[in-house]
């Protein structure tokens, strides 16, 4: 059986990648819709979708990050752009199975969220297990800005969080010296840094299930 999930960007890729393996639910393709130029993000799901060679697979899953939108826009986002190959499918909820008789193809969608928002980054900040002095040190300083009369927004700032931890909290001195190597999320989730027992990760790896029967 040949199943493949589509996420949106290469760090998604390996986070999804790592899952599966501590997961063991054996193996599944996992494609980022970032193999094409990402001017418009998101929007480069419809061009995924239109170079997939259904017949290779049996299942289709999505996984796109909810944002500031929610998890019901993202769905008929997904819906909506579904629309381009094939007319026979709606989606209604997240870990659901809809087929495709046109396709013969079923797919199935998650959507990466804290509480029903965010992105990949809030997830890791909320599973991260180490010590962060450096990534929580952003704290004083997003509120500095604010008190300023800037701001960042919460999407920019996990990044930032995110970026910290694993560059400053989680990488050694030696690490640091080929940062561009060791000190990215790639390398980063090789690592034990994470709680990937998490139960926030509980739909997601039920989604992986899912993909891998």
């Amino acid at each position: 059986m040949n199943n493949l999930i589509i996420v949106e960007s290469e760090n998604d890729k390996f986070f999804i990648e790592r899952l599966i393996e501590c997961s063991n639910v054996g193996s599944i393709n996992v494609q980022c819709i970032c193999e094409f130029e990402c001017l418009e993000g998101m929007n480069n799901l419809n061009k995924k979708l239109e170079e997939i060679k259904f017949d290779k697979y049996n299942k289709v899953g999505i996984i796109l990050d909810a944002d500031k939108e929610g998890i019901d826009k993202r769905i008929n986002f997904i819906n909506n752009t579904l629309k381009n190959v094939c007319d026979d499918v709606n989606i209604t909820e997240i870990n659901k199975l809809e087929k495709s008789s046109k396709l013969d193809v079923d797919f199935v969608c998650y959507i990466m969220h804290v509480n029903g928002y965010g992105e990949l980054e809030t997830v890791l900040k909320s599973i991260k297990k180490s010590d962060s002095f450096f990534a929580d040190c952003l704290e004083s300083w997003r509120e500095c800005l604010k008190n300023n009369g800037k701001d960042i927004s919460d999407k920019e700032f996990d990044k930032l969080y995110i970026n910290n931890y694993i560059r400053f909290d989680t990488c050694s001195k030696l690490e640091q010296k080929h940062a561009s190597k060791y000190c990215g999320l790639k390398y980063a989730m090789k690592k034990d840094i994470w709680d990937l027992d998490s139960s926030i990760l509980y739909d997601l790896k039920e989604f992986l299930k899912l993909l891998a029967s």
